[in-house]
C-alpha cells in the first residue's frame, strides 16, 4: 500500500489533477498567416516544374507565375490584413487595471484594417515586480456590419457589444481607454463611424479587385489585348480602394494621449502602401502590354505562350480585306455597265471561291512529309529475295488437270463456263 501523500500533489479531495489555465496572447494572425502559406504552396508547386521546361520559356514562366500570385497574395492580404493605419508609442507610463495603484511600462500599439482594430500590450519588465501574472495582451475589436443604435444593447453595433464584453473581463485599462475612442457617435468625435463606412467600401473595392485578377489570367491565355485592359482595371479598383479609404476616414486626425510625452498618432500602414504601390504597377504593366501588343506582337505572342493568330485585330484584317475586294469588284462591274447575269453570276462564284481559298489557306492543317526508309544492304537485298522465291513458289505452280472420264461428263464439267466468243463480243470486241 503507498504511503499517503505520494500521490496527492494539485489535487484536492482526490479528484484529478487540476491545472489553471495558460492564457497566452496571439503573436501572429493566423488568418494572415495562412493565405501568405497557401500563396507560397502555389508558387513552389508551379517552381518545381520549372527544370522541365526549356529555352527561354523558362524565364517567361517563372516571371508570370511570379508577378501574378505576387498581385492576388497582396489582394487578399491586404484585404484581411490589419496594418491600414498603425500607431505605436514605447515605454509608456500607465496604470494596469481598475482599483489598483500600481503602474506599469508598456508598449502599446494599434493596428487597424478593414474590418475592426487589433490592440497590444506588452510590459517592458513582464510585469511580474508588480502583479504576480505576465503583461503581453493582443484584445481585437470588429466593426463590421451596421453601425447599431446608441449604448451596449442587444440592438448595437458590434464594436460597442465586445467593448462591453471586455469591460466584464477586466481588461487592462489602456487598452479599454484605446477602444473608449471607437465608441462615441456624436459632433466630430466619430472615428469609429467614419472608419467603419471607409473599410465597409475600401473592402467591397478590393473584393472586385479579385475576380478581376482571375479575368485577366483568363484573358492573358485568350486575347492579350483585353487582358492588358483587365490588368489595368484591376489596378484601378485597387487604387480607387485606398482613395476611399483616405477621404471617407474622419477629416479630424486621431490621437491618443498618455501623457505629454507618449501619444498614439495613426498613419497610413504598410499594407495602404502595398496595396497602392501594386494597384499603380498593375496600371502600368497593363499600359506597357497594351503597347507592346501594338508594336511588337510577336515579341509579347512569345512571352505569354500564346498563338498570334488567336488576335481578334488579324481575323478583322482579314475580313476587312476580303470586304474591300468585294466592293472593289462590284464597283468595276458597275462601271462597265452591270453586264449580264451570266458575267455577273460568274464573279460572284469566282469571289466565292476566292474566299474559300483564303479560308482554306487559313485553316489548312500542315502537311508532314513521311521520313525516306532506310537503304538495305546487298546481303539484306539477297537474303530477302530468297525468302520471297521460297513463299511464292508454291504459288506459281499451275492448277492441276482435271482426270478424263469420258466426253459426256467433261462437257458437263465445263457446261456452267462461257463462250469467250460471247464474253468478246458482249464487251465490245470484234473477231
Amino acid at each position: 500500500m503507498s504511503s499517503p501523500g505520494l500521490f496527492d500533489a494539485f489535487r484536492s479531495n482526490g479528484a484529478p489533477t487540476y491545472y489553471e489555465s495558460n492564457k497566452t496572447p496571439f503573436m501572429a494572425d493566423i488568418l494572415e498567416s495562412g493565405l501568405i502559406y497557401a500563396f507560397v504552396i502555389l508558387a513552389f508547386s508551379f517552381f518545381i516544374i520549372l527544370p522541365g521546361i526549356r529555352g527561354k520559356e523558362r524565364i517567361f514562366v517563372l516571371i508570370r507565375v511570379t508577378v501574378t500570385l505576387f498581385i492576388g497574395g497582396v489582394i487578399m492580404l491586404t484585404n484581411f490584413g490589419y496594418e491600414w493605419e498603425v500607431a505605436e508609442a514605447k515605454n509608456v507610463r500607465t496604470k494596469y487595471k481598475a482599483g489598483s495603484a500600481g503602474e506599469i511600462t508598456a508598449d502599446i500599439a494599434v493596428y487597424m484594417g478593414l474590418r475592426g482594430i487589433n490592440v497590444t500590450l506588452k510590459a517592458a519588465d513582464g510585469g511580474r515586480p508588480y502583479f504576480n501574472e505576465t503583461i503581453n495582451y493582443n484584445e481585437h475589436f470588429d466593426w463590421r456590419w451596421e453601425q447599431g443604435r446608441l449604448g451596449f444593447g442587444i440592438f448595437a453595433g458590434r464594436f460597442n457589444q465586445e467593448f462591453r464584453a471586455a469591460q466584464f473581463r477586466g481588461t487592462p485599462l489602456p487598452i479599454i481607454w484605446i477602444a473608449e475612442y471607437f465608441i462615441f457617435d456624436g459632433e466630430g468625435i466619430r472615428w469609429g463611424r467614419h472608419y467603419r463606412q471607409a473599410g465597409w467600401y475600401a473592402h467591397i473595392m478590393m473584393w472586385l479587385a479579385l475576380p478581376l485578377w482571375v479575368l485577366t489570367i483568363v484573358l492573358f491565355f485568350i486575347l492579350l489585348k483585353y487582358g492588358a485592359y483587365f490588368l489595368m482595371l484591376t489596378g484601378g479598383v485597387m487604387v480607387i480602394a485606398n482613395i476611399l479609404w483616405a477621404t471617407i476616414r474622419n477629416v479630424n486626425e486621431l490621437v491618443i494621449p498618455f501623457s505629454a510625452e507618449h501619444k498614439l498618432e495613426f498613419h497610413f500602414g504598410p499594407s495602404f502602401y502595398l496595396n497602392l504601390i501594386t494597384g499603380i504597377l498593375c496600371i502600368i504593366l497593363g499600359v506597357v502590354i497594351w503597347i507592346l501588343d501594338l508594336r511588337f506582337p510577336e515579341l509579347v505572342t512569345n512571352f505569354f505562350g500564346v498563338d498570334p493568330l488567336q488576335d481578334d485585330n488579324f481575323i478583322q484584317g482579314a475580313s476587312f480585306e476580303t470586304a474591300e475586294n468585294k466592293n472593289g469588284m462590284e464597283m468595276r462591274h458597275v462601271q462597265n455597265g452591270g453586264g449580264d447575269k451570266k458575267q455577273q453570276q460568274s464573279h460572284a462564284a469566282a469571289a466565292a471561291q476566292e474566299e474559300e481559298e483564303d479560308d482554306d489557306e487559313i485553316y489548312e492543317p500542315p502537311v508532314f512529309e513521311p521520313p525516306p526508309a532506310p537503304k538495305a544492304t546487298k546481303f539484306e537485298k539477297r537474303k530477302s529475295r530468297g525468302l520471297t522465291q521460297r513463299l511464292q513458289k508454291p504459288r506459281r505452280r499451275p492448277p492441276p488437270v482435271p482426270e478424263d472420264h469420258g466426253g459426256d461428263d467433261m462437257d458437263d464439267l465445263y457446261s456452267n463456263t462461257r463462250n469467250p466468243d460471247q464474253v468478246h463480243i458482249n464487251m465490245g470486241y470484234r473477231h
